[in-house]
């Protein structure tokens, strides 16, 4: 995807360059980061190159002409005078600053030449078990962070009560649902949206998962495969995980969907019966496919599961996730 450009402007050199970085690192971010630290030298650039996004402290923000046609940002400081529609607090994290400078430009900035049109392959893996495990979310993150070594992964949960919210920070007043019911106005902008929505935790990016299991209930099997396709489309991440459950609608042809899918399972006589029946009924169904793209992963006993998202890194869970994906 061939990304615009988006300057950021300021006296404040080692504040405005941290940004800048922090920003630039994330390739998923749609935008190349021009920096600014003297108005001069902006003011006559701003003449010769094409800025989608303008994000200026304060001196600068008051010289862009208003005839330059740039969605203009203004990085606010406590106790500043200057009054603007669009502003961004500046001292506040990387990431809050990421997902409101993202918020603006989903509205104003224009979309990416190319967009999805990026030359990274996606691979798409299911995490899905019929024995209901609580630990598959441990395991599907420690899954993501492994391989955010490798690249950019994308984690998505689809289980009804995955209390991911009330351990991961993120929006509080947007989450996964949001993001597909958004796609129904069209995927150009998704690009955008997704970006002002993710979080990151042990770089691993993440969408907030269903408040509602009610909500999550109602999203359309179409609906599910359109966000596959369109993220496939986009390019942004080299892996995206789906941490899947029974309240998916159309969940068999969402599996099918995946290149790969990890399933939990037990050693237990009731869990073998369970996984039996799963696996005749894919059969019955014409979805045998999807067992040949299975690895079933029956888990061993475990002397501590981890309680915390900052304990799993450090738990025999990780060790047994890191020497699957060996």
């Amino acid at each position: 995807m061939k990304k615009e450009l988006c300057a950021v402007c300021g006296n404040d050199r080692d504040y405005l360059e941290r940004l800048a970085d922090s920003l630039s690192r994330r390739e998923s971010f749609p935008f190349s980061i021009c920096s600014y630290y003297d108005n001069e030298v902006f003011l006559a650039d701003l003449k010769k190159k094409h800025f989608s996004l303008v994000l200026a402290e304060e001196d600068f923000y008051k010289r862009i002409p208003g005839d330059s046609g740039v969605s203009r940002i203004l990085l606010k400081e406590k106790g500043s005078v200057l009054d603007a529609p669009e502003h961004i607090w500046k001292y506040q994290s990387a990431e809050s600053i990421r997902r409101q400078l993202m918020s603006y430009a989903e509205a104003g900035a224009e979309i990416p030449s190319g967009s999805g049109a990026g030359s990274r392959k996606t691979q798409l893996i299911g995490v899905f078990s019929p024995v209901c495990r609580s630990v598959q979310t441990s395991f599907s993150l420690l899954m993501g962070q492994n391989l955010a070594k490798k690249g950019p992964v994308l984690y998505l949960n689809l289980e009804p009560f995955s209390g991911l919210s009330k351990l991961l920070p993120g929006p509080a007043d947007r989450d996964l649902t949001d993001l597909v019911y958004y796609l129904q106005g069209g995927k150009d902008r998704l690009v955008y949206k997704l970006e002002s929505m993710v979080g990151n935790v042990g770089g691993l990016d993440y969408v907030s998962p269903a408040f509602s299991f009610m909500d999550l209930a109602e999203v359309s099997e179409e609906s599910w495969l359109l966000l596959i396709k369109t993220l496939r489309e986009m390019a942004s991440y080299s892996y995206v995980i789906l941490d899947l459950s029974e309240m998916v609608r159309g969940l068999l042809n969402v599996l099918r969907e995946c290149d790969l899918i990890y399933t939990i399972s037990d050693r237990e006589g009731m869990t073998l019966a369970r996984m039996e029946q799963y696996e005749d009924l894919l059969k019955a169904l014409d979805y045998s496919d999807i067992c040949q793209r299975a690895i079933n992963c029956p888990l061993p006993r475990f002397r501590k599961l981890p309680s915390g998202i900052d304990e799993l890194p450090y738990s025999e869970l990780a060790g047994y996730v890191k020497r699957l994906q060996l």
